[in-house]
This record gives structure tokens, sequence and C-alpha cells, in this order.
């Protein structure tokens, strides 16, 4: 399965886990593909798995709540992300079951694993110092996720304020 651990390595989650760690995460991972165009993960989906990129590029999107004119975009781009820059998606479904908050679609040919969130789990339980290792990692990093919407609300209130006039 590995080929390439520095590749691994590179993976925000993965940064902490020592050789055999990260074999025995990528061991439970199942390889995928996904053609250019197609949609890896829908927002509003139930989501149960993580995927970590092995090649290609995708592009994440969001849905708009309000439709203000019918030429108005019904979706916004939030991030592209490419393989070579050692990245994974879908991470908050490692810890629940709910749906997905945004959409994946690969702009080209894609090759993923996907760990499944109930795999993950069963993984953390029976290595406990790695699962730690893991779960600081994926805390950080929704954290992360976290005080940005935070910022982004407060410059979105501040620009409606202006805007209004206040």
């Amino acid at each position: 399965m590995i080929t390439d651990l520095p590749f691994y390595k590179k993976i925000f989650l993965f940064q902490d886990l020592d050789e055999q760690e990260i074999h025995k995460v990528l061991d439970l991972a199942t390889p995928r593909t996904f053609p250019a165009g197609s949609v890896i993960i829908q927002e509003g989906a139930p989501g149960d798995s993580m995927f970590v990129m092995c090649a290609g590029e995708v592009e994440i999107t969001k849905r708009l709540t309000l439709e203000l004119q019918e030429d108005t975009p019904k979706e916004r781009l939030m991030i592209r992300l490419k393989a070579e820059d050692g990245v994974c998606f879908g991470e908050m479904a490692l810890l629940e079951n709910e749906v997905r908050s945004a959409t994946v679609t690969a702009l080209n040919d894609c090759r993923l694993l996907e760990l499944k969130g109930e795999e993950f789990l069963r993984l953390v339980h029976h290595e406990c110092r790695m699962g730690v290792k893991i779960l600081m990692r994926l805390s950080q990093r929704l954290s992360g996720y976290l005080r940005k919407a935070n910022q982004d609300l407060v410059k979105v209130t501040t620009a409606l304020a202006i805007a209004l006039g206040g």
C-alpha cells in the first residue's frame, strides 16, 4: 500500500505517526478512483468516511442559502486541493455520522484512499496511543476550521453593518 512514506507524512493527521502506525491506518483504507467531473462527496448526503488524496485535484463548493437573482451562482467555490500538498477531506465524518457540509468534485482523474469512520474508531480503541496522536491532530484541524469560521463571521457581520449604515 505505501510506496512513498514521505508523501503520507505530509498529511496533517498522520504527521505524529511513525512508519508502523501509518501502515496500520492505511491498511484499513480502501483505494478509490474518481474520473474528472465526478462528485466524490455531495453536500447534505450522509457522511461516514474520510478521504486521503493520492493523486489528482478536487474543488470544494458549498451551496448558497439565498438565491438573490436568477443569474446568481447556486454554489460558491471554497477551495481547491491538490494531492501533492498532502491533503485529506471529510475528517468530520470520522467522529460523527452527520450530513456532509460541502460538495467535493474531481477536477481531473483522482486516486484516493477512503477510511471509514467505523474502522477508524475501532483502530483508536485498539491502538490507544496511536489513537490519541490522530485524535489530537484531528482536534487541532477542527479547531482551526472553527476559528476561521468565527473570523469569517466577524468579517461578514462587519460588512453587513457597514452596508446598512451602522
